[in-house]
């Protein structure tokens, strides 16, 4: 499966022209920051440019994406942590698959950009512009926010990592012609294990709970549940680029009507250090 990737606090051997050190990404998981070379020593500046453009990037692809009539239940996420005192942001799109009692969907785009703060050596919170999971042939589209806590269970740089984390969202929607209010706490738990020199994969698992609980009676209430795999791919000066695909399951009710399927989400983000 490949050579085991070093701690993120250790630098790499170096070579005649780089030298490597472990970072984290915009999502709390280790990189390797290649720099500067010869090259960007003799241009001072290269190594900052290259991951300000990183950074830049990252939000250009969460911006350029339309509002769309889905939702993430994905994470773009690995159990390693971000490094305490420090942040990065990650910025993306996708889309969404969804059958809902019979009802078929399909988002095209989906956009995605969050920030992760490291608060302790195996603690880290994070921030998202997200959705509240609610299938979309019954709610209209809304924007929302959700925060959450990740804790490291292993020790940091090994070839296997383990995480979990519980989160909250909260947003206001189109229910039923009405302005409704939707809360949706959840928990997550993650695998990571490293692929190779500059890849590492993850598997996780997610539940969600999501209530309007202003809606006309009975309340609209769902539960979505499912996994997803995704990889990281280190681009170098701090960047890597992280796809990720999964499955979930709905079961709940809305405005009064059964509100049971499946979706299928495939999305991929930039992820860039902040600071």
């Amino acid at each position: 499966m490949g050579s085991e990737r070093p701690d993120e606090n250790c630098p790499r051997p170096a070579t005649a022209t780089t030298t490597a050190v472990r970072v984290s990404d915009g999502h709390g998981t280790p990189v390797t920051l290649d720099g500067p070379s010869v090259s960007d020593i003799a241009r001072p500046g290269g190594a900052v440019r290259t991951r300000a453009a990183g950074c830049l990037a990252a939000v250009a692809v969460a911006l350029a994406a339309p509002p769309a009539r889905a939702f993430w239940l994905l994470g773009f996420s690995q159990a390693e942590t971000q490094p305490q005192g420090t942040a990065g942001f990650i910025g993306g799109t996708g889309g969404q698959l969804t059958v809902i009692d019979g009802q078929v969907s399909f988002t095209a785009f989906l956009a995605h950009a969050g920030l992760r703060v490291g608060l302790l050596d195996d603690l880290d919170a994070g921030y998202r512009l997200t959705t509240v999971a609610l299938p979309y042939n019954e709610g209209g589209p809304t924007l929302g926010s959700q925060v959450d806590l990740k804790l490291r269970l292993t020790p940091t740089g090994s070839a296997w990592r383990v995480a979990a984390g519980a989160d909250m969202a909260y947003a206001y929607l189109d229910l039923a012609g009405a302005q409704e209010i939707a809360w949706s706490p959840g928990g997550y738990a993650l695998l990571t294990h490293t692929l190779g020199r500059k890849v590492d994969g993850s598997l996780e698992a997610r539940y969600t709970y999501t209530v309007v609980p202003h809606a006309a009676a009975p309340q609209a209430v769902l539960h979505a549940f499912g996994g997803s795999a995704g990889l990281e791919i280190e681009l170098g000066a701090g960047a890597a680029l992280r796809p990720e695909i999964g499955f979930f399951d709905f079961v709940g009710s809305m405005v009064g009507r059964p509100a049971n399927g499946w979706a299928m989400q495939y999305g991929a983000v930039l992820s860039a250090r902040a600071w």
